[in-house]
């Protein structure tokens, strides 16, 4: 069965965070001075895999994609894959993952053979200074060639994650313009957005529009027809083989075309990136009292009735509380 919440909005994506531990320390995400309590009891592999083969079989989902923290921080990473490799030879799907590409040497190949779709690389600066200044580690160049390895090994359709904050990385949106003609990959250019754990500064805040007006200065952006579920606005360039897209949950947030679901690295599951606990459903504890699958599936279904229409504003999300986007995922 479809799943299917109040606004009719049907519910086929599963983000699901594997590790809520990182590398690096981004000033948006994982800043070095702040202070996490990190889940000790995580999901695992086997609870993973029990997971994503009841939203694939229950409820007909056909994307699932790991987040992080860092999903390659996990060590029993490929082993994970290994599992749902297995799944993938039963269902179509499509699996993907969201990295930070510092982690990857040697498993390219291995993670292609198991059936891996699509990276999304997060790449806020093409500078090395500013790259160390954003996540505290010079692994700009790794990064790189890891992204470059990783289409040598047949992954398409790569995907730039870029959050542009203002008097950090603001003076780049041309270099990865230019980046994008010369690569054809897509850059996702990503709004800055409040989380509990990121000293969040509102003057730092570009909105996509901004963002759309300072590029049309100097390109000529021409919408793409896209999946009318898609969240991000994508643009072409005129005469190059550029892809821009704009994802604005602050300024222009797509809540009404919101098709996905969270799960976090301990096994809460979040109907929204910024739903109150009081919605969670905590699936690993269900699934350690012996809940059987039709049980957690019903517990699910009762559980996105509480779905909201729309996240709150700006002011609101500024104000709440152990959100912490390192353990929600993404």
């Amino acid at each position: 069965m479809k799943l299917i919440d109040k606004y009719n909005r049907t519910h086929n994506y599963l983000r699901l965070s594997v590790s809520d531990k990182c590398n690096l320390h981004c000033l948006y995400c994982n800043p070095v001075s702040s202070e996490l309590n990190l889940s000790k009891d995580s999901l695992t592999n086997q609870e993973i895999i029990r997971l994503t083969r009841l939203f694939i079989k229950q409820f007909e989902f056909s994307k699932i994609r790991l987040t992080g923290g860092e999903p390659f921080a996990r060590k029993n990473i490929i082993e994970l894959f290994e599992g749902l490799s297995v799944q993938k030879n039963e269902y179509q799907f499509e699996l993907a993952v969201t990295t930070n590409g510092t982690l990857l040497n040697g498993k390219l190949k291995k993670l292609k053979e198991l059936g891996l779709d699509r990276f999304n690389f997060s790449l806020d600066s093409l500078k090395h200074q500013i790259y160390s200044q954003i996540t505290g580690k010079n692994e700009l160049s790794k990064v790189l060639q890891t992204i470059d390895e990783a289409e040598s090994e047949g992954f398409q359709n790569t995907k730039i994650n870029t959050v542009i904050i203002r008097r950090v990385n603001d003076d780049e949106i041309s270099d990865f313009i230019e980046y994008s003609i010369r690569t054809s990959r897509n850059i996702r250019f990503i709004e800055y957005m409040p989380f509990s754990n990121n000293g969040y500064d509102k003057d730092g805040f570009i909105s996509s529009k901004e963002l759309i007006n300072t590029i049309s200065q100097s390109y000529k952006l021409l919408p793409f027809e896209s999946n009318s579920m898609n969240v991000a606005k994508d643009y072409c360039i005129i005469d190059t083989k550029a892809k821009i897209s704009f994802i604005s949950p602050i300024s222009d947030h797509f809540c009404e075309l919101c098709n996905r679901l969270r799960i976090t690295s301990d096994g809460k599951l979040k109907l929204c990136l910024f739903s109150p606990h009081k919605t969670e459903i905590d699936l690993l504890k269900l699934i350690r009292d012996g809940y059987t699958d039709e049980q957690i599936a019903d517990s699910i279904s009762k559980a996105l009735l509480e779905k909201d229409y729309a996240h709150p504003e700006i002011e609101e999300l500024i104000q709440l509380k152990n959100n912490n986007i390192i353990s929600l995922g993404g």
